[in-house]
């Protein structure tokens, strides 16, 4: 067991349960005098159960997983196929199985297992015996399980796998006249969601999120009491379960999406900068792992798993900030929620072995 834990790498683990903490304290407070009081001991179970997940995988060659990835990526897309048809419907959207009482959401998890899957797809080669084909063969990879999830419909969801089809392309040596032309294509994507595939209520988040003050007690209401929280913060915050916006209830999904809204409130710009800075630490590790890898397979996977977790800071702390559109993106360590932490940590587990493969060999 001894060997196990040395296999962990003692920066990205020191971060991690610093972040692990501070998520626990602010939905300690989030959850007070609410339905939701015990939802902080739940989070911390699933934080327990995903640290030991990550512990095997740790302790486990990335070679081996990597061998595994088409077959769990087939599967992961038999999942996203299975929940529109017997998944559990909330909130007008498909996306959860029940398994023993407890919601399991594949999508979290495909987002992962895509990553690994292309990864190795377009690491198991030297860059300059990939072609054009073939990475638009990966690009496929990745633009199918976000239709699926689309789908559900999970809007926020599809666009975390963006990293997937930006990062690992780039990697790859694109010459600049095919960033142009595939920052061209989202471009025209995205024209092409507004008009055919958003849905109205979609729509409104977008020309809420342009004009907040245009329906304050409505769709507006969300991001206008999170900027008043966020606000009352000031320089060192209100203290902790002492943010009246939080503890009066004024701030809505606070244990999830909103729930850097709630950290700021109680601790302010300075704590604020303190979880930033754990994040940035997490992110300037992962990128270590990323030049330490001993294959290409295992850069593309750490590039774009730090990718993916700077689209979750950027996105959850834009939004709950009123500077981006409420896209229910929820932020690691902070938002509770099972299927997401688990995949978090997961990911973390195979830059850990990446990590651990590094100092060894």
């Amino acid at each position: 067991m001894r060997e196990r834990f040395r296999a962990l790498d003692p920066r990205l683990l020191w971060v991690l349960l610093a972040l692990i903490a501070l998520g626990t304290l602010t939905l300690f407070s989030a959850g007070r005098q609410t339905p939701q009081a015990t939802i902080w001991l739940r989070q911390s179970v699933w934080n327990l159960l995903g640290l030991t997940f990550m512990l095997l995988l740790a302790t486990t060659d990335p070679r081996r997983i990597f061998r595994y990835s088409f077959a769990s990526y087939l599967i992961g897309l038999a999942a996203l196929a299975a929940v529109l048809v017997v998944g559990k419907k909330i909130g007008g959207s498909t996306r959860w199985f029940v398994i023993a009482g407890q919601t399991f959401q594949p999508s979290e998890l495909m987002k992962w297992v895509t990553l690994l899957y292309v990864s190795q797809r377009l690491g198991s080669r030297n860059a300059e015996q990939v072609s054009r084909l073939e990475l638009s063969g990966a690009v496929g990879l990745v633009v199918f399980p976000m239709l699926l999830i689309q789908r559900q419909p999970d809007l926020g969801m599809a666009l975390s796998y963006l990293p997937i089809l930006l990062i690992i392309p780039l990697m790859k040596g694109l010459r600049a006249r095919w960033v142009v032309a595939l920052l061209l294509l989202v471009g025209l994507g995205g024209f092409g969601a507004w008009k055919f595939v958003l849905k109205p209520y979609q729509k409104q988040r977008v020309m809420i999120f342009l004009d907040p003050s245009s329906d304050l007690q409505g769709k507006g209401y969300q991001v206008n009491q999170s900027r008043i929280a966020i606000g009352s913060g000031g320089l060192i915050g209100k203290g902790f379960t002492s943010g009246s916006q939080t503890q009066l209830n004024f701030l809505p999904v606070k244990t999830t999406d909103f729930a850097f809204s709630v950290w700021a409130e109680e601790r302010g710009f300075l704590g604020v900068l303190l979880a930033l800075g754990l994040f940035g630490l997490l992110l300037s590790r992962i990128l270590d792992a990323a030049r330490a890898a001993h294959t290409n397979a295992e850069a593309y996977f750490c590039a774009g798993a730090a990718g993916i977790f700077s689209l979750h800071l950027l996105v959850n702390v834009g939004m709950v900030a009123g500077a981006l559109p409420n896209k229910g993106m929820v932020l690691p360590f902070f938002s509770a929620g099972g299927s997401s932490t688990l995949s978090f940590f997961l990911a973390l587990g195979i830059i850990m072995g990446v990590l651990h493969r590094s100092r060894v060999k």
